[in-house]
C-alpha cells in the first residue's frame, strides 16, 4: 500500500510541472492588414480585384472597411472596393489602410497581367525548450493551399501535437488548425481549404495541446 500511495502522490506533481512549464499566454502583436490576390503587373486597360485582410491586436481576423489608395492614379487608379484599373504604362504602389495598419504593394502597368508570387517559405526553429527544426512552404493551389516540410524536418516527440497557422509566433488565439502533425519527422503535405489565403498568416507552428505549448515555430516569407 505504501508503494501504492508513493505513485499516486507523484502523478500530480508531474503533471503540475509540465502544465506550469509549458503553458504559454497568448500576446498582443501589432494590428495589420494583408492585401491578397496580388499582381505584379497589370496590362493597361485590365481591372484586378485586390482583397485584404484585417488582424487584431489578438492576431484574429476581423472585418473593417479599409482605405484604398494608388500613388499614382494616373497609371492605375484604385477603388474603395479594392478594384485596380490600368490606365497607362508606368508603376504605382497600392495601399491599404485601417487605423494604424497598413499594407502596400508596387504594381507595374505594362503588356501583361501576371500574378505575384504563390510561394511562401520558411525554416522551425526551437520553442520553450523542444527541438523542432527544417524547412517548410505554403503554395496556392487549385482549390486551396499546400503546407508542405521537407525531408529535414524534425520535432520532438510529444502528446497532441497539431500543425497551426497563426499570427502569433508561439500561440495559436485567432490562428487555424491545419491538422494533427502526421509524423516527427521527414517530408510531408497538409492541404488547406476554405477562406485561408496565401497571406492570411504569418507563422507556422508545431503545437501540443495538452499542455498548450509551441514545440517549434518559423515565419512565413
Amino acid at each position: 500500500m505504501r508503494s501504492s500511495k508513493f505513485i499516486y502522490c507523484c502523478i500530480p506533481i508531474f503533471l503540475m510541472g509540465c502544465i506550469g512549464t509549458d503553458i504559454v499566454e497568448d500576446t498582443i502583436v501589432p494590428e495589420r492588414l494583408s492585401i491578397g490576390n496580388q499582381v505584379s503587373e497589370l496590362r493597361v486597360g485590365d481591372s484586378h480585384q485586390f482583397n485584404v485582410d484585417y488582424f487584431n491586436e489578438y492576431g484574429e481576423p476581423t472585418m473593417v472597411q479599409v482605405n484604398w489608395t494608388s500613388s499614382n492614379s494616373n497609371v492605375i487608379s484604385i477603388e474603395n472596393d479594392g478594384v485596380a484599373t490600368a490606365l497607362a504604362e508606368g508603376m504605382a504602389t497600392i495601399t491599404a489602410l485601417f487605423g494604424e495598419a497598413s499594407d502596400a504593394i508596387t504594381v507595374t502597368a505594362g503588356a501583361s497581367t501576371t500574378m505575384a508570387s504563390s510561394v511562401r517559405s520558411g525554416t522551425f526553429s526551437n520553442a520553450n525548450d523542444y527541438q523542432v527544426s527544417g524547412n517548410f512552404s505554403l503554395t496556392e493551389v487549385s482549390g486551396g493551399l499546400e503546407l508542405t516540410f521537407g525531408e529535414n524536418f524534425r520535432s520532438s516527440n510529444g502528446p497532441g501535437l497539431f500543425v497551426y497557422l497563426s499570427n502569433q509566433a508561439l500561440g495559436v488565439n485567432g490562428g487555424f488548425e491545419v491538422g494533427r502533425l502526421a509524423k516527427n519527422s521527414g517530408s510531408q503535405s497538409y492541404t488547406i481549404e476554405g477562406d485561408v489565403k496565401l497571406r492570411t498568416y504569418n507563422f507556422v507552428l508545431i503545437y501540443c495541446k495538452p499542455f498548450g505549448a509551441a514545440f517549434g515555430t518559423g515565419t512565413l516569407n
